[in-house]
C-alpha cells in the first residue's frame, strides 16, 4: 500500500481532539551506504516516537556488542544468558528485535507493517494485537470511548510507548491517570 494511503488511514482514525495536533510522516533518505528510512510521529510538532533504519541498525551492532561482552556462548545460548526473561516467548530468530523494542527502538520496516495492518483491524482486534505500534495507536482512536480508556490497567512491564500515547490520549480527554 502506498504511505499516502497509509497515513490517511492511520490519521482519519486518531480521536478528534489530537486530529490537527497528531501527525505520522515518513521519509527516505539515499545514502552511500544504500536507502535509510524514517518514521515518526509527532504531537504538536513535538517528535513522540520515532523509527529509523539507520538508528536501528546502530542499535542492533551495539546490542551484540553487548552480548559479546557478557557471555562467551554461542547463538542463541548467548542471548538466553544475557536476557532470560525473553526465553520462550519469542523464536531465536527474533529475539535481537524483541531486546530494541522493549527498549524502545523499532525496526522502521516493522513499524510500517504495522501502520497498515492497523488500518485494517477493529478496536478490539487492535487493542488485544501482540504488536506495541498497534496497541498505542489504539489508544489514541477514535474508537476507543473514555469508559475503556479509564479501565486501561497498566503493569511494571507495560511498554513505554503504550504509557506515552494512554497518558496522551488521557491528558486530552481530561481523565486522570493513575499510573
Amino acid at each position: 500500500m502506498r504511505w499516502t494511503k497509509t497515513k490517511s488511514l492511520i490519521e482519519n482514525l486518531i480521536c478528534g481532539k489530537l486530529t490537527k495536533r497528531l501527525k505520522v510522516n515518513a521519509t527516505r533518505y539515499n545514502t552511500s551506504l544504500g536507502e535509510q528510512r524514517r518514521i515518526w510521529i509527532t504531537l504538536d510538532n513535538k517528535e513522540i516516537f520515532n523509527a529509523s533504519s539507520a538508528h536501528f541498525l546502530n542499535e542492533h551492532d551495539k546490542l551484540w556488542d553487548e552480548i559479546r561482552n557478557k557471555s562467551s556462548k554461542s547463538f542463541p545460548e548467548c542471548l538466553y544468558e544475557c536476557f532470560p526473561e525473553l526465553i520462550g516467548k519469542v523464536s531465536d530468530s527474533d529475539y535481537s528485535k524483541m531486546i530494541l523494542e522493549q527498549r524502545n527502538i523499532f525496526n522502521v520496516d516493522k513499524v510500517y507493517d504495522s501502520l497498515v495492518q492497523y488500518s485494517n483491524l477493529s478496536i478490539e482486534d487492535a487493542l488485544n494485537s501482540e504488536d506495541i505500534i498497534v496497541q498505542s495507536l489504539a489508544l489514541i482512536d477514535k474508537r476507543l470511548g473514555k469508559r475503556r480508556l479509564e479501565n486501561f490497567k497498566s503493569h511494571s512491564d507495560t511498554h513505554p510507548l503504550l504509557l506515552t500515547f494512554f497518558h496522551i490520549r488521557c491528558e486530552i480527554e481530561e481523565i486522570s491517570t493513575p499510573i
